[in-house]
Protein backbone atom coordinates (compact mmCIF):
# COMPACT_ATOMS: atom_id res chain seq x y z
CA UNK A 1 0.00 0.00 0.00
CA UNK A 2 1.50 3.25 -1.12
CA UNK A 3 1.28 6.33 1.69
CA UNK A 4 1.87 9.93 0.56
CA UNK A 5 2.54 12.50 2.99
CA UNK A 6 0.02 15.07 2.21
CA UNK A 7 0.95 19.02 4.01
CA UNK A 8 2.30 16.84 7.12
CA UNK A 9 -0.57 14.09 7.20
CA UNK A 10 -0.01 10.83 6.46
CA UNK A 11 -2.62 9.56 3.82
CA UNK A 12 -3.07 6.18 2.99
CA UNK A 13 -3.98 5.96 -0.95
CA UNK A 14 -6.65 3.46 -0.52
CA UNK A 15 -8.27 5.14 2.52
CA UNK A 16 -8.32 8.46 0.63
CA UNK A 17 -9.48 9.03 -2.87
CA UNK A 18 -11.88 12.27 -2.46
CA UNK A 19 -9.62 14.91 -2.93
CA UNK A 20 -12.05 17.27 -1.15
CA UNK A 21 -12.62 14.49 2.11
CA UNK A 22 -8.10 15.31 2.02
CA UNK A 23 -8.76 19.24 1.85
CA UNK A 24 -11.37 19.07 4.87
CA UNK A 25 -9.11 17.06 6.81
CA UNK A 26 -6.22 19.61 6.40
CA UNK A 27 -8.13 22.37 6.68
CA UNK A 28 -9.79 21.05 10.00
CA UNK A 29 -6.16 20.47 11.46
CA UNK A 30 -4.90 23.55 10.61
CA UNK A 31 -7.76 25.72 12.21
CA UNK A 32 -6.62 27.42 15.63
CA UNK A 33 -8.29 25.19 18.55
CA UNK A 34 -9.56 27.84 21.45
CA UNK A 35 -8.58 27.07 24.61
CA UNK A 36 -12.05 26.62 26.84
CA UNK A 37 -12.78 27.97 30.28
CA UNK A 38 -15.59 26.42 31.66
CA UNK A 39 -17.96 28.74 33.96
CA UNK A 40 -21.20 26.96 35.12
CA UNK A 41 -23.89 29.11 36.20
CA UNK A 42 -23.12 31.57 38.80
CA UNK A 43 -19.27 31.31 38.71
CA UNK A 44 -18.14 34.91 37.54
CA UNK A 45 -17.25 33.76 33.98
CA UNK A 46 -17.00 37.85 33.23
CA UNK A 47 -16.14 39.30 36.82
CA UNK A 48 -13.32 36.22 37.58
CA UNK A 49 -12.20 35.50 34.21
CA UNK A 50 -12.38 37.92 31.47
CA UNK A 51 -11.74 40.60 33.76
CA UNK A 52 -8.85 39.13 35.25
CA UNK A 53 -7.48 37.65 31.80
CA UNK A 54 -7.47 41.22 29.95
CA UNK A 55 -5.68 42.57 32.46
CA UNK A 56 -2.83 40.12 31.82
CA UNK A 57 -3.15 40.59 28.01
CA UNK A 58 -3.08 44.26 28.35
CA UNK A 59 0.44 43.93 29.43
CA UNK A 60 1.54 41.68 26.62
CA UNK A 61 -0.58 43.67 23.89
CA UNK A 62 -2.04 46.32 22.88
CA UNK A 63 -5.26 47.13 23.42
CA UNK A 64 -6.19 47.61 19.85
CA UNK A 65 -5.14 43.64 19.58
CA UNK A 66 -7.70 42.51 22.37
CA UNK A 67 -10.44 41.43 21.25
CA UNK A 68 -13.30 40.02 23.22
CA UNK A 69 -16.69 39.14 21.83
CA UNK A 70 -20.39 38.16 23.42
CA UNK A 71 -23.94 37.49 21.64
CA UNK A 72 -26.20 40.50 22.96
CA UNK A 73 -25.28 43.98 23.81
CA UNK A 74 -25.95 43.59 26.79
CA UNK A 75 -23.95 41.18 27.75
CA UNK A 76 -20.82 43.24 25.41
CA UNK A 77 -21.91 46.14 27.93
CA UNK A 78 -21.29 44.60 31.11
CA UNK A 79 -18.38 43.58 29.99
CA UNK A 80 -16.58 46.34 28.89
CA UNK A 81 -18.61 48.45 31.61
CA UNK A 82 -16.68 46.17 33.83
CA UNK A 83 -13.31 46.25 31.83
CA UNK A 84 -13.00 50.19 32.58
CA UNK A 85 -13.45 49.99 36.37
CA UNK A 86 -10.46 48.38 36.39
CA UNK A 87 -7.34 50.56 37.87
CA UNK A 88 -5.20 49.04 35.03
CA UNK A 89 -7.54 50.36 32.03
CA UNK A 90 -8.23 53.16 33.58
CA UNK A 91 -4.23 54.15 34.02
CA UNK A 92 -3.80 53.43 29.65
CA UNK A 93 -6.41 56.41 29.55
CA UNK A 94 -8.88 54.00 27.79
CA UNK A 95 -12.27 54.89 27.01
CA UNK A 96 -15.76 53.51 26.05
CA UNK A 97 -15.24 54.96 22.19
CA UNK A 98 -11.61 53.57 22.16
CA UNK A 99 -13.47 50.04 23.54
CA UNK A 100 -16.39 50.05 21.02
CA UNK A 101 -15.12 47.49 18.09
CA UNK A 102 -12.53 45.59 20.66
CA UNK A 103 -15.63 45.16 23.08
CA UNK A 104 -18.91 44.14 21.78
CA UNK A 105 -21.42 41.20 19.58
CA UNK A 106 -20.05 38.83 16.99
CA UNK A 107 -22.20 40.76 14.74
CA UNK A 108 -21.24 43.86 15.52
CA UNK A 109 -17.23 43.01 15.03
CA UNK A 110 -18.16 41.45 11.70
CA UNK A 111 -19.89 44.60 10.41
CA UNK A 112 -17.08 46.84 11.45
CA UNK A 113 -14.40 45.10 9.68
CA UNK A 114 -16.50 45.13 5.99
CA UNK A 115 -16.91 47.86 3.97
CA UNK A 116 -20.47 49.20 1.70
CA UNK A 117 -23.31 47.83 3.52
CA UNK A 118 -23.63 49.24 7.06
CA UNK A 119 -27.79 49.91 7.65
CA UNK A 120 -29.12 46.92 9.21
CA UNK A 121 -32.70 46.00 7.76
CA UNK A 122 -34.93 47.58 9.72
CA UNK A 123 -39.14 47.28 10.66
CA UNK A 124 -39.52 50.55 7.88
CA UNK A 125 -37.87 47.80 5.44
CA UNK A 126 -40.10 45.20 6.83
CA UNK A 127 -43.15 47.42 6.16
CA UNK A 128 -41.82 48.47 2.30
CA UNK A 129 -41.38 44.25 1.70
CA UNK A 130 -45.09 44.27 2.92
CA UNK A 131 -46.40 46.89 0.61
CA UNK A 132 -44.67 45.19 -2.19
CA UNK A 133 -45.20 41.66 -1.74
CA UNK A 134 -48.62 40.92 0.34
CA UNK A 135 -46.78 37.51 1.25
CA UNK A 136 -45.17 39.79 4.33
CA UNK A 137 -48.27 40.52 5.50
CA UNK A 138 -49.48 36.86 6.20
CA UNK A 139 -47.78 37.58 10.15
CA UNK A 140 -48.22 41.22 11.50
CA UNK A 141 -46.19 42.26 13.57
CA UNK A 142 -45.09 45.60 15.68
CA UNK A 143 -41.95 46.73 15.60
CA UNK A 144 -40.83 45.63 18.99
CA UNK A 145 -42.27 42.05 18.02
CA UNK A 146 -40.27 42.32 14.65
CA UNK A 147 -37.20 43.38 16.74
CA UNK A 148 -37.86 40.29 19.03
CA UNK A 149 -37.09 38.05 16.15
CA UNK A 150 -41.21 37.17 16.45
CA UNK A 151 -41.94 37.58 12.66
CA UNK A 152 -41.75 34.18 11.16
CA UNK A 153 -40.38 34.16 7.50
CA UNK A 154 -37.21 35.80 8.85
CA UNK A 155 -36.87 33.68 11.83
CA UNK A 156 -36.60 30.68 9.69
CA UNK A 157 -33.91 32.09 7.55
CA UNK A 158 -32.06 33.17 10.36
CA UNK A 159 -32.40 29.73 12.11
CA UNK A 160 -31.85 27.73 8.36
CA UNK A 161 -28.60 30.37 8.29
CA UNK A 162 -27.57 29.59 12.12
CA UNK A 163 -27.61 25.67 11.27
CA UNK A 164 -25.63 25.68 8.31
CA UNK A 165 -28.26 24.31 6.34
CA UNK A 166 -30.29 25.94 2.79
CA UNK A 167 -33.77 26.67 3.18
CA UNK A 168 -34.88 23.22 1.11
CA UNK A 169 -32.40 21.33 3.89
CA UNK A 170 -34.04 22.79 6.96
CA UNK A 171 -37.37 22.36 5.77
CA UNK A 172 -36.93 18.46 5.99
CA UNK A 173 -35.99 18.48 9.65
CA UNK A 174 -37.51 21.83 11.42
CA UNK A 175 -40.82 21.98 13.52
CA UNK A 176 -43.02 23.32 10.96
CA UNK A 177 -45.49 23.75 13.05
CA UNK A 178 -43.36 26.93 14.88
CA UNK A 179 -43.11 28.81 11.00
CA UNK A 180 -46.66 29.01 10.30
CA UNK A 181 -48.28 31.06 8.48
CA UNK A 182 -45.27 30.33 6.31
CA UNK A 183 -44.57 26.90 4.11
CA UNK A 184 -41.41 26.18 1.93
CA UNK A 185 -43.01 27.99 -1.33
CA UNK A 186 -44.01 31.02 0.30
CA UNK A 187 -40.78 31.44 2.10
CA UNK A 188 -38.76 30.63 -1.10
CA UNK A 189 -40.72 33.34 -3.18
CA UNK A 190 -40.02 35.52 -0.64
CA UNK A 191 -36.92 35.46 -0.20
CA UNK A 192 -35.72 36.56 -3.77
CA UNK A 193 -37.54 39.92 -3.35
CA UNK A 194 -35.46 40.13 -0.06
CA UNK A 195 -32.24 39.67 -1.39
CA UNK A 196 -33.22 41.90 -3.81
CA UNK A 197 -34.53 44.84 -1.92
CA UNK A 198 -31.14 44.67 0.33
CA UNK A 199 -29.32 44.87 -2.74
CA UNK A 200 -31.17 47.87 -4.15
CA UNK A 201 -31.39 49.42 -0.69
CA UNK A 202 -27.76 49.29 0.74
CA UNK A 203 -29.19 47.05 4.26
CA UNK A 204 -27.72 43.80 5.25
CA UNK A 205 -29.25 41.03 8.29
CA UNK A 206 -27.72 39.98 10.82
CA UNK A 207 -26.31 37.08 8.58
CA UNK A 208 -24.80 38.69 5.60
CA UNK A 209 -22.36 40.81 8.55
CA UNK A 210 -21.13 36.99 9.29
CA UNK A 211 -21.05 36.03 5.74
CA UNK A 212 -19.76 38.87 4.19
CA UNK A 213 -16.99 38.57 6.60
CA UNK A 214 -16.11 35.08 6.22
CA UNK A 215 -16.05 35.57 2.90
CA UNK A 216 -14.59 39.46 2.09
CA UNK A 217 -12.99 40.24 5.01
CA UNK A 218 -9.53 40.52 5.70
CA UNK A 219 -8.15 38.05 8.32
CA UNK A 220 -7.70 40.66 11.43
CA UNK A 221 -4.56 41.09 13.06
CA UNK A 222 -4.96 40.61 16.71
CA UNK A 223 -3.30 39.07 19.06
CA UNK A 224 -5.74 37.54 21.83
CA UNK A 225 -9.74 36.68 21.22
CA UNK A 226 -11.69 35.99 23.88
CA UNK A 227 -15.64 34.71 23.03
CA UNK A 228 -18.46 35.09 25.73
CA UNK A 229 -21.01 32.24 26.52
CA UNK A 230 -18.57 30.20 23.48
CA UNK A 231 -21.89 27.65 23.68
CA UNK A 232 -24.00 29.50 21.66
CA UNK A 233 -22.22 30.39 18.61
CA UNK A 234 -23.67 29.19 15.56
CA UNK A 235 -22.15 27.18 12.18
CA UNK A 236 -21.43 30.25 10.62
CA UNK A 237 -20.18 32.44 13.69
CA UNK A 238 -18.22 29.70 14.51
CA UNK A 239 -16.36 29.63 11.09
CA UNK A 240 -16.50 33.36 11.62
CA UNK A 241 -14.47 32.89 14.96
CA UNK A 242 -12.33 30.84 13.27
CA UNK A 243 -11.31 33.24 10.89
CA UNK A 244 -10.58 35.80 13.74
CA UNK A 245 -8.30 33.86 14.98
CA UNK A 246 -6.25 32.79 12.56
CA UNK A 247 -3.27 35.04 13.96
CA UNK A 248 -3.96 35.03 17.17
CA UNK A 249 -1.46 33.88 19.69
CA UNK A 250 -3.94 33.43 22.30
CA UNK A 251 -7.68 32.21 21.58
CA UNK A 252 -10.79 31.60 24.98
CA UNK A 253 -13.85 30.38 24.91
CA UNK A 254 -15.54 30.98 27.91
CA UNK A 255 -18.88 29.56 28.86
CA UNK A 256 -20.49 26.43 30.00
CA UNK A 257 -21.40 23.30 27.85
CA UNK A 258 -24.30 22.12 29.62
CA UNK A 259 -26.08 25.62 28.63
CA UNK A 260 -25.59 24.65 25.35
CA UNK A 261 -29.46 25.15 24.56
CA UNK A 262 -29.60 26.76 21.11
CA UNK A 263 -29.46 24.17 19.16
CA UNK A 264 -32.39 25.02 17.16
CA UNK A 265 -30.53 27.91 16.10
CA UNK A 266 -27.05 26.08 15.07
CA UNK A 267 -25.26 25.72 18.12
CA UNK A 268 -23.80 22.50 18.21
CA UNK A 269 -24.23 20.91 21.74
CA UNK A 270 -21.77 18.09 21.26
CA UNK A 271 -19.29 19.90 19.73
CA UNK A 272 -18.79 22.06 22.80
CA UNK A 273 -19.45 18.98 25.43
CA UNK A 274 -16.30 17.28 23.46
CA UNK A 275 -14.16 20.85 23.76
CA UNK A 276 -14.99 21.44 26.80
CA UNK A 277 -14.38 17.73 28.35
CA UNK A 278 -10.75 19.02 29.84
CA UNK A 279 -11.43 22.60 29.93
CA UNK A 280 -9.65 24.86 32.49
CA UNK A 281 -12.61 25.28 35.44
CA UNK A 282 -14.24 28.15 37.56
CA UNK A 283 -14.76 26.31 40.50
CA UNK A 284 -16.95 28.19 43.14
CA UNK A 285 -20.21 29.30 42.19
CA UNK A 286 -21.44 32.49 43.64
CA UNK A 287 -25.52 32.05 42.81
CA UNK A 288 -26.71 28.74 43.42
CA UNK A 289 -26.94 27.64 47.30
CA UNK A 290 -26.36 23.92 48.49
CA UNK A 291 -30.11 23.14 47.41
CA UNK A 292 -30.12 24.06 43.87
CA UNK A 293 -26.55 23.04 43.11
CA UNK A 294 -27.08 19.94 43.89
CA UNK A 295 -30.39 19.18 42.20
CA UNK A 296 -28.80 21.03 39.12
CA UNK A 297 -25.96 18.26 39.10
CA UNK A 298 -28.06 15.27 39.44
CA UNK A 299 -30.11 16.86 36.17
CA UNK A 300 -26.76 17.04 34.30
CA UNK A 301 -25.25 14.52 35.62
CA UNK A 302 -26.04 11.95 32.52
CA UNK A 303 -24.32 14.25 30.10
CA UNK A 304 -21.16 14.32 32.05
CA UNK A 305 -21.12 10.54 32.30
CA UNK A 306 -21.82 10.27 28.75
CA UNK A 307 -18.96 12.75 27.51
CA UNK A 308 -16.25 11.80 30.52
CA UNK A 309 -16.19 14.95 32.73
CA UNK A 310 -16.92 16.19 35.91
CA UNK A 311 -17.25 19.93 37.08
CA UNK A 312 -16.21 20.93 40.60
CA UNK A 313 -18.91 23.24 40.96
CA UNK A 314 -19.42 24.70 44.38
CA UNK A 315 -22.56 25.98 46.16
CA UNK A 316 -22.80 29.03 48.18
CA UNK A 317 -23.27 28.75 51.60
CA UNK A 318 -26.53 29.28 51.22
CA UNK A 319 -28.63 25.98 51.76
CA UNK A 320 -32.38 26.55 50.46
CA UNK A 321 -35.30 24.55 50.34
CA UNK A 322 -36.74 22.67 47.20
CA UNK A 323 -40.82 22.59 47.03
CA UNK A 324 -43.51 20.75 44.75
CA UNK A 325 -46.79 21.60 43.30
CA UNK A 326 -49.29 19.45 41.63
CA UNK A 327 -50.19 22.41 39.78
CA UNK A 328 -50.23 26.76 40.19
CA UNK A 329 -53.84 26.17 40.83
CA UNK A 330 -54.28 23.91 43.40
CA UNK A 331 -53.67 24.81 47.30
CA UNK A 332 -51.07 23.20 49.12
CA UNK A 333 -48.78 23.73 51.49
CA UNK A 334 -45.88 24.56 49.33
CA UNK A 335 -48.11 26.89 47.41
CA UNK A 336 -48.69 28.73 50.65
CA UNK A 337 -45.08 29.23 51.78
CA UNK A 338 -44.57 30.65 47.95
CA UNK A 339 -47.48 33.30 48.45
CA UNK A 340 -46.11 34.15 51.66
CA UNK A 341 -42.39 34.80 50.62
CA UNK A 342 -43.83 36.56 47.87
CA UNK A 343 -46.05 39.00 49.38
CA UNK A 344 -43.98 39.43 52.70
CA UNK A 345 -40.27 38.97 51.52
CA UNK A 346 -38.33 41.73 48.76
CA UNK A 347 -36.91 38.43 47.48
CA UNK A 348 -37.21 38.40 43.50
CA UNK A 349 -38.95 35.45 41.69
CA UNK A 350 -38.90 33.64 38.39
CA UNK A 351 -41.65 31.66 36.99
CA UNK A 352 -39.87 29.74 33.52
CA UNK A 353 -41.04 26.91 31.92
CA UNK A 354 -40.85 25.26 28.25
CA UNK A 355 -43.29 26.97 26.21
CA UNK A 356 -47.14 27.35 25.60
CA UNK A 357 -49.34 26.81 27.31
CA UNK A 358 -47.64 26.89 30.63
CA UNK A 359 -47.47 30.76 29.61
CA UNK A 360 -50.89 30.96 30.00
CA UNK A 361 -51.16 29.33 33.11
CA UNK A 362 -48.45 31.64 35.10
CA UNK A 363 -50.16 34.59 33.85
CA UNK A 364 -53.62 33.08 34.95
CA UNK A 365 -51.96 32.04 38.30
CA UNK A 366 -50.65 35.86 38.94
CA UNK A 367 -54.07 37.40 37.96
CA UNK A 368 -56.16 35.23 40.61
CA UNK A 369 -53.42 35.92 43.55
CA UNK A 370 -53.41 39.87 42.62
CA UNK A 371 -49.45 39.23 42.09
CA UNK A 372 -47.36 42.43 40.16
CA UNK A 373 -45.47 40.74 37.35
CA UNK A 374 -43.80 41.42 34.03
CA UNK A 375 -42.24 39.52 31.43
CA UNK A 376 -38.57 39.10 31.58
CA UNK A 377 -37.42 42.10 29.15
CA UNK A 378 -40.58 44.01 29.44
CA UNK A 379 -42.66 46.65 31.73
CA UNK A 380 -45.29 45.25 34.50
CA UNK A 381 -48.30 44.02 32.82
CA UNK A 382 -49.69 46.78 34.66
CA UNK A 383 -47.42 49.75 35.04
CA UNK A 384 -46.77 50.99 37.79
CA UNK A 385 -48.19 54.71 36.93
CA UNK A 386 -51.30 52.84 36.36
CA UNK A 387 -51.46 51.29 39.86
CA UNK A 388 -50.62 54.90 41.77
CA UNK A 389 -53.26 56.30 39.63
CA UNK A 390 -56.10 54.35 41.75
CA UNK A 391 -54.14 54.21 44.89
CA UNK A 392 -53.68 58.00 45.30
CA UNK A 393 -56.77 58.98 43.80
CA UNK A 394 -58.97 58.90 46.61
CA UNK A 395 -56.38 60.94 48.78
CA UNK A 396 -56.17 63.65 46.02
CA UNK A 397 -60.02 63.63 46.17
CA UNK A 398 -59.54 64.58 50.13
CA UNK A 399 -57.20 67.65 49.19
CA UNK A 400 -53.96 65.80 49.61
CA UNK A 401 -52.09 67.64 46.98
CA UNK A 402 -50.20 65.87 44.01
CA UNK A 403 -46.92 66.60 42.04
CA UNK A 404 -47.46 67.60 38.60
CA UNK A 405 -46.05 64.31 37.99
CA UNK A 406 -49.09 62.41 39.21
CA UNK A 407 -51.46 65.17 37.94
CA UNK A 408 -50.12 63.95 34.32
CA UNK A 409 -51.00 60.52 34.88
CA UNK A 410 -54.27 61.10 36.29
CA UNK A 411 -55.09 62.50 33.19
CA UNK A 412 -53.71 59.97 31.11
CA UNK A 413 -56.54 57.03 32.28
CA UNK A 414 -59.36 59.73 33.64
CA UNK A 415 -62.25 60.34 31.60
CA UNK A 416 -64.92 62.50 30.83
CA UNK A 417 -66.77 61.69 33.98
CA UNK A 418 -64.10 64.43 35.71
CA UNK A 419 -62.10 65.88 33.10
CA UNK A 420 -63.90 69.30 31.51
CA UNK A 421 -64.90 69.47 27.88
CA UNK A 422 -62.09 70.29 25.89
CA UNK A 423 -59.31 69.58 28.24
CA UNK A 424 -58.40 66.18 27.57
CA UNK A 425 -55.41 66.80 25.24
CA UNK A 426 -54.22 69.25 28.26
CA UNK A 427 -50.19 68.69 27.56
CA UNK A 428 -49.28 70.75 30.67
CA UNK A 429 -46.50 72.30 28.88
CA UNK A 430 -46.42 75.53 30.43
CA UNK A 431 -47.45 73.97 34.04
CA UNK A 432 -45.08 75.60 36.84
CA UNK A 433 -43.59 71.87 38.30
CA UNK A 434 -45.18 71.93 41.62
CA UNK A 435 -47.85 70.37 43.78
CA UNK A 436 -51.59 70.86 42.83
CA UNK A 437 -55.26 70.20 44.73
CA UNK A 438 -57.94 68.63 43.38
CA UNK A 439 -59.75 72.30 44.31
CA UNK A 440 -57.38 74.12 42.17
CA UNK A 441 -57.95 71.86 39.16
CA UNK A 442 -62.02 72.80 39.72
CA UNK A 443 -61.24 76.09 39.88
CA UNK A 444 -59.28 76.73 37.31
CA UNK A 445 -61.56 74.23 35.06
CA UNK A 446 -59.50 71.45 34.65
CA UNK A 447 -61.94 68.93 36.76
CA UNK A 448 -65.39 69.12 36.84
CA UNK A 449 -67.05 70.46 40.03
CA UNK A 450 -68.13 67.23 41.37
CA UNK A 451 -64.55 65.32 40.37
CA UNK A 452 -63.92 64.19 44.41
CA UNK A 453 -67.37 62.75 44.71
CA UNK A 454 -66.35 59.50 43.56
CA UNK A 455 -63.49 58.47 45.16
CA UNK A 456 -62.94 54.71 43.22
CA UNK A 457 -60.87 55.54 40.33
CA UNK A 458 -61.37 52.71 38.19
CA UNK A 459 -65.03 54.60 37.99
CA UNK A 460 -63.72 57.57 36.66
CA UNK A 461 -61.40 56.34 34.16
CA UNK A 462 -61.50 55.82 30.17
CA UNK A 463 -62.27 52.42 29.08
CA UNK A 464 -59.58 50.86 26.54
CA UNK A 465 -59.83 47.50 24.77
CA UNK A 466 -62.69 45.26 25.14
CA UNK A 467 -64.83 45.22 28.05
CA UNK A 468 -64.70 41.80 29.52
CA UNK A 469 -60.59 42.22 29.42
CA UNK A 470 -61.03 46.08 30.75
CA UNK A 471 -63.01 44.79 33.61
CA UNK A 472 -61.11 41.96 34.61
CA UNK A 473 -57.63 44.19 34.86
CA UNK A 474 -60.06 46.65 37.10
CA UNK A 475 -60.77 43.86 39.28
CA UNK A 476 -56.57 42.57 39.21
CA UNK A 477 -55.76 45.91 40.07
CA UNK A 478 -58.32 45.83 43.14
CA UNK A 479 -56.64 42.43 44.51
CA UNK A 480 -52.91 44.49 44.27
CA UNK A 481 -54.01 47.18 46.06
CA UNK A 482 -55.80 44.96 48.58
CA UNK A 483 -52.66 43.90 49.56
CA UNK A 484 -50.85 46.74 49.48
CA UNK A 485 -49.38 48.39 47.00
CA UNK A 486 -45.55 48.24 46.28
CA UNK A 487 -44.26 50.92 44.28
CA UNK A 488 -40.49 49.47 44.17
CA UNK A 489 -39.80 47.53 41.01
CA UNK A 490 -41.47 44.39 39.86
CA UNK A 491 -40.05 41.38 42.08
CA UNK A 492 -42.04 38.56 40.12
CA UNK A 493 -41.18 38.11 36.40
CA UNK A 494 -41.86 35.15 33.68
CA UNK A 495 -40.27 33.76 30.71
CA UNK A 496 -39.32 30.48 28.93
CA UNK A 497 -36.53 28.91 29.51
CA UNK A 498 -34.52 29.85 26.36
CA UNK A 499 -35.41 33.63 26.85
CA UNK A 500 -34.13 33.61 30.95
CA UNK A 501 -30.60 32.16 30.48
CA UNK A 502 -28.13 34.44 32.27
CA UNK A 503 -30.62 35.88 34.63
CA UNK A 504 -30.20 35.53 38.27
CA UNK A 505 -33.32 35.59 41.00
CA UNK A 506 -33.94 34.57 44.74
CA UNK A 507 -36.29 31.71 43.41
CA UNK A 508 -36.95 30.24 40.49
CA UNK A 509 -40.27 28.22 39.69
CA UNK A 510 -40.10 26.07 37.46
CA UNK A 511 -42.44 24.49 35.01
CA UNK A 512 -42.36 20.58 33.37
CA UNK A 513 -45.06 20.51 31.03
CA UNK A 514 -43.13 19.54 28.04
CA UNK A 515 -45.98 19.16 24.92
CA UNK A 516 -43.60 17.12 22.48
CA UNK A 517 -40.93 14.94 22.34
CA UNK A 518 -37.22 16.38 22.40
CA UNK A 519 -34.02 15.07 22.53
CA UNK A 520 -33.22 13.78 26.10
CA UNK A 521 -30.01 15.50 26.43
CA UNK A 522 -31.13 18.84 25.07
CA UNK A 523 -34.15 18.65 28.00
CA UNK A 524 -31.55 17.98 30.86
CA UNK A 525 -29.75 20.93 29.89
CA UNK A 526 -33.25 23.57 29.18
CA UNK A 527 -33.75 22.14 32.89
CA UNK A 528 -30.04 22.76 34.19
CA UNK A 529 -30.40 25.79 32.58
CA UNK A 530 -33.82 26.90 34.41
CA UNK A 531 -33.25 25.82 38.18
CA UNK A 532 -29.89 27.36 38.37
CA UNK A 533 -31.11 30.93 37.62
CA UNK A 534 -32.25 30.59 41.44
CA UNK A 535 -29.84 31.70 44.90
CA UNK A 536 -31.87 30.62 47.31
CA UNK A 537 -35.23 28.37 47.12
CA UNK A 538 -36.97 26.39 44.24
CA UNK A 539 -40.50 24.71 43.20
CA UNK A 540 -41.02 22.22 41.15
CA UNK A 541 -44.43 22.54 39.31
CA UNK A 542 -45.57 19.00 38.00
CA UNK A 543 -46.11 18.33 34.14
CA UNK A 544 -49.65 18.92 33.31
CA UNK A 545 -49.27 17.25 29.70
CA UNK A 546 -47.95 14.53 28.20
CA UNK A 547 -44.22 14.57 28.79
CA UNK A 548 -42.22 15.73 31.28
CA UNK A 549 -39.00 18.36 30.90
CA UNK A 550 -36.19 16.07 31.73
CA UNK A 551 -37.74 12.61 31.80
CA UNK A 552 -37.09 10.18 28.85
Amino acid sequence: MNNKDFNGILIKKSTFKDVKMIERLIDKQAKKQPKFISGPPGTGKTSKFITQKYVELLKKYSHNEIIILSHTNVAADEIRDAILKLPEVKEKGLTKKSLKYKICTIHAYCKSRLVGRKEVFSYEDHKNLSVMDSLFKLQRVTESEFNSDKHKFYRYLADAYGRGNSLKEHWKTCNKQVYKPYNLNSIEQMVSLYEQYKHDNHVCDYADMIQDFIDKAVDPDINALIVDEAQDSNVPQRKALDKMATKTKEYYFVGDADQTIFEFAGSDADYYHRLSRNAEQLEQGHRCGVTINNLCKRIIRPVWDYYGYERTWKPTAVIGNHYHLPSLNKRCSAMETLLDKINNTNETFLFTYRGTPSDTWVKNFFKAEGIEFAHVGNTAHVPKKELRCHKLWPEFCKGTPMPLKQIKDFWDYAGSKVIVRGKGEESFEEWVDREYTIDYMIYHKYLKEDAGKERDFSLIRTQRGKKEDYEKRLIYIKKILSKGFDDGDVRVKYANIHTVKGLTFDNVIVDLTATRLEDYFTQLRLKYVAYSRGRFDCWTVASQGKYTLGVR
